[in-house]
């Protein structure tokens, strides 16, 4: 039977006061948890900010999961090896991306942005890009 840590330390990132970061992809991004900002070993935890209109680039994430939940949408999820397969989310939904699932995420919107938080089962991503869709 596991036996309870009381040295372990907890650690909180207060949303409001985190800064907003360009990322690689275009998107705004608020870091909630990861290795280097909260110690987390195998939980990373952002809010991204998605332009209207932006795609990011096809890609896949080599080392984790992905589980997003829209905060504000539409957002579309594009998926497969060309990305032949599309579904369509709203506010409230959710997203579930197997590790090397290739995918794209886009904001169909052209005159407003969307949210996200996004939650990955490992404290910092390897992600590859590629050129397919």
């Amino acid at each position: 039977m596991p036996q309870p840590d009381s040295e372990a330390l907890v650690a909180m990132t207060q949303g409001g006061a985190a800064p907003w970061s360009d990322h690689r992809s275009g998107m705004s991004i608020q870091f909630g948890v990861s290795g280097e900002l909260s110690g987390s070993a195998e939980v990373f935890m952002t809010r991204q900010k998605i332009p209207a209109g932006m795609r990011s680039t096809p890609h896949f994430h080599v080392n984790c999961e992905t589980a997003i939940f829209i905060l504000s949408g539409p957002v579309r999820m594009r998926h497969g090896a060309q990305l032949e397969h599309t579904h369509e989310a709203d506010t409230g939904d959710f997203f579930f991306v197997p590790q090397n699932a290739v995918h794209q995420l886009v904001n169909p919107d052209s005159k407003h942005e969307a949210e996200v938080v996004l939650c990955r089962n490992a404290a910092e991503e390897i992600v590859e890009e590629l050129e397919v869709g």
